[in-house]
C-alpha cells in the first residue's frame, strides 16, 4: 500500500490573492489565551502565539491572502515530494559567488582599504570583493571555465571585464533571474566597478585597457539607467497613499501611542525586578529591553537604530554630567556628520537608569553596551524589536526609517521651513517619502495656479480686443483724447510695476495671516479682513515677510 500524499496549495499564486502576506495580529483574552483569527474557527485557544501561529499555518494557509477562503481548481495543488514532506522549496534569491578564500580576493580587499582604493573598512570591502567575485563567477558559467583557473590568471578576470555583453547579460539577470531592485543592482555595479580600477592599478597592457574604457561607459549607462528606474519608482512604492494601502504608513499621533500602550506591562515587569529578580521570567525581560529601545526612538530622539545600538554605559554617566547630552561618534553618517549628539531629558534618564540597575544585569551582559540580548551581548536587529511593539500597539509596520520619514512629512504642514530644517538635520535623515510628497504638492498647486493664470490671461486678452474694437469706432477727437490720455488697463499696469512700499496696515495684516495661516500666502492675500494693495501677488507677501523676519 502506498501512503497517501498530501497536497498543498501555492495561495499566493491564486487570483485575488494579497500582493503582501498578511501579518497576524493576537491579542490574549483574560485567560492569557490567543485564539485564531479565522471566523468560524471552533479552536478553544493557544497559550502561546507561537502555538496559533503554527494552527493558522497549517489550517488556514489561505488566511494570509485572503479575508475569505476561494474555491480553488485542483491545478494549483501541489503533489509534488517536498509538500508532501512539508517542506517549502523556495526559489533562492543568492546569487552564486566564488570563494573569498585567495590570493586574488585578499589583496583586491587590501587595495579597497587603502587610501588610494577608497579607504573602506574591512566589512565594506570584503562586501564589495565578494559581489565582484560573482561577477566574474557568472563570467565562469557563461565561458565555461573552471573558477580555480580564473582566479589564479588575471587575464580571464580581464576578458570578463572587457566584455560588455557579459556585464549587460549579468545586470540584466540581477533582476529577473535573483530578484534584486535597483539599489542592489547598483551595488553590484559599483562594485564590477571597483574591480575594473584595481585591475588598472596592477597595469595590463594597453588592448585590455581600451577594452576597459568600452566597459566603463556601460558601467556609466548602467548607473544612470538604474538611478532613474529607482527615482521613477519612488513615485509609486514611496507614495503614501501606497504605503497606507499596505497599512506600512501611520499618524504622528498614532505612532506616539505606542508607550502609552505598553507602559503598564513594563512598570509591572520593573516592580517585579526591584522586587525579586529572581522570579521574572525570561520573556518579561526581554520584552523590558525592547520597551526601552521603542522608548528612545520615540521620545527621545527618531534617529537611526545605529546611534542607540552602539550606546554605551559610559556614554550615559557622561550625559548626568553633561546636562543629558551624548556625543558619539560610531554611527552610519560619521563621514558626513563626525558625531551624533543625543539629549536625555530628566524623565528619559529615570526610564533608562533605572533599566540599567534593575532590568540590564538580569542579561548577564559580557559587554559594554546599554542594550544587550539574551546572551549578554550587544542588541543587533533593533529595527525588529521596534516594529514588533508598534504592530502589537497600532497593528500597523513602522520602523525607525518609516518613522522618521512619518516626522519629515508632517514636519512641512506644521514647521516653519526653519523648524523643518532643525528636524531634519537632528534625524540626519534625508526621506525619499517627504520627497515625493514634496513633489506631489508642488504639482498639484502649480496645476491649480497655472489654471487661474491661464485664465486670467484668456480674460486680459478679450478685454484688450474688446478695447482695441472700441477705440476703431471712435471719433477723431476721440482718438486724440485717447492718444493723450492713459487707459486704465495700462494705468494698472504701470502702478503695478511701480514699487508701493508696504503700509504699516499691510505689515500688521501680514503678521496675523502668518499666525492664523501659516505661509500661505495666497490664502492670506485673499482674506477679507485684510486689504492689501490691488498690485500685491503672493510672492511680494513672501518677500515682505522675509524682510520683518516672520520667516
Amino acid at each position: 500500500m502506498f501512503a497517501r500524499r498530501k497536497s498543498k496549495v501555492d495561495w499566493k499564486l491564486v487570483d485575488g490573492a494579497f500582493t503582501k502576506q498578511r501579518r497576524l495580529h493576537l491579542v490574549k483574552d483574560r485567560d492569557g489565551l490567543d485564539h485564531c483569527p479565522v471566523t468560524g474557527c471552533e479552536h478553544p485557544g493557544f497559550p502561546s502565539q507561537r502555538g496559533c501561529r503554527k494552527h493558522v499555518k497549517i489550517k488556514h494557509g489561505w488566511y494570509y491572502y485572503f479575508d475569505e477562503k476561494p474555491n480553488v481548481s485542483m491545478d494549483l495543488f501541489d503533489t509534488s515530494p517536498s509538500a508532501a514532506n512539508g517542506t517549502n522549496e523556495k526559489a533562492s534569491r543568492t546569487v552564486p559567488g566564488c570563494s573569498t578564500d585567495n590570493e586574488f580576493a585578499r589583496s583586491f580587499s587590501q587595495w579597497l582599504q587603502s587610501s588610494c582604493g577608497g579607504g573602506k573598512s574591512p566589512k565594506q570591502s570584503d562586501i564589495s570583493v565578494t559581489r565582484a567575485l560573482k561577477f566574474v563567477k557568472f563570467c565562469c558559467d557563461e565561458s565555461g571555465d573552471a573558477e580555480e583557473d580564473v582566479l589564479t590568471s588575471p587575464n580571464l578576470i580581464d576578458y570578463a571585464l572587457g566584455s560588455p555583453k557579459l556585464l549587460t547579460k549579468f545586470v540584466d539577470s540581477l533582476k529577473e533571474k535573483w530578484g534584486l531592485g535597483q539599489s542592489g543592482q547598483i551595488s553590484y555595479v559599483t562594485s564590477i566597478s571597483d574591480l575594473l580600477d584595481f585591475r588598472k592599478f596592477n597595469r595590463p597592457p594597453a588592448s585590455v585597457l581600451q577594452n576597459f574604457a568600452v566597459t566603463e561607459v556601460y558601467v556609466k549607462r548602467a548607473r544612470k539607467c538604474l538611478g532613474k528606474s529607482m527615482r521613477s519608482n519612488w513615485t509609486t512604492e514611496l507614495d503614501i497613499e501606497t504605503l497606507e494601502s499596505r497599512r506600512s504608513w501611520a499618524t504622528l499621533s498614532e505612532v506616539q501611542s505606542v508607550i502609552p500602550f505598553h507602559v503598564e506591562r513594563y512598570e509591572s515587569v520593573l516592580e517585579k525586578c526591584m522586587a525579586c529578580s529572581s522570579s521574572v521570567k525570561t520573556g518579561d525581560v526581554t520584552f523590558a529591553t525592547r520597551f526601552v529601545a521603542a522608548y528612545m526612538f520615540l521620545k527621545v530622539k527618531g534617529c537611526r537604530p545605529m546611534t542607540y545600538q552602539h550606546l554605551t554605559l559610559r556614554m550615559f554617566e557622561s550625559a548626568k554630567r553633561n546636562e543629558g547630552m551624548v556625543d558619539q561618534t560610531i554611527f552610519k553618517t560619521a563621514k558626513k556628520y563626525g558625531f551624533d549628539s543625543v539629549y536625555f531629558d530628566e524623565c528619559s534618564m529615570e526610564i533608562l537608569g533605572k533599566y540599567i540597575t534593575y532590568i540590564r544585569p538580569l542579561f548577564t551582559p559580557t559587554c559594554e553596551y546599554v542594550l544587550v540580548n539574551r546572551n549578554g551581548k550587544q542588541f543587533q536587529k533593533l529595527t525588529d524589536l521596534f516594529s514588533v511593539l508598534v504592530f502589537e500597539a497600532i497593528g500597523k509596520y513602522i520602523h525607525p526609517t518609516r518613522y522618521r520619514q512619518i516626522i519629515e512629512t508632517e514636519s512641512s504642514q506644521v514647521l516653519l521651513p526653519n523648524e523643518q530644517k532643525w528636524i531634519s538635520e537632528d534625524q540626519k535623515h534625508s526621506s525619499n517619502v517627504a520627497r515625493v510628497h514634496y513633489q506631489k504638492k508642488r504639482s498639484r498647486e502649480v496645476a491649480i495656479r497655472g489654471r487661474l493664470c491661464m485664465q486670467k490671461l484668456v480674460d486680459k486678452s478679450k478685454n484688450l480686443e474688446t478695447e482695441s474694437e472700441s477705440v476703431e469706432q471712435s471719433s477723431p477727437g476721440q482718438e486724440d483724447l485717447c492718444k493723450d490720455t492713459p487707459t486704465t488697463s495700462s494705468y494698472e499696469l504701470t502702478k503695478r510695476r511701480s514699487g508701493i512700499r508696504f503700509t504699516h496696515e499691510e505689515d500688521n495684516y501680514i503678521r496675523l495671516g502668518v499666525e492664523q495661516f501659516g505661509l500661505r500666502w495666497s490664502m492670506i492675500l485673499r482674506h477679507p479682513e485684510f486689504n492689501f494693495n490691488g498690485c500685491r501677488v503672493p510672492n511680494t507677501l513672501r518677500k515682505r515677510a522675509e524682510v520683518l523676519k516672520l520667516v
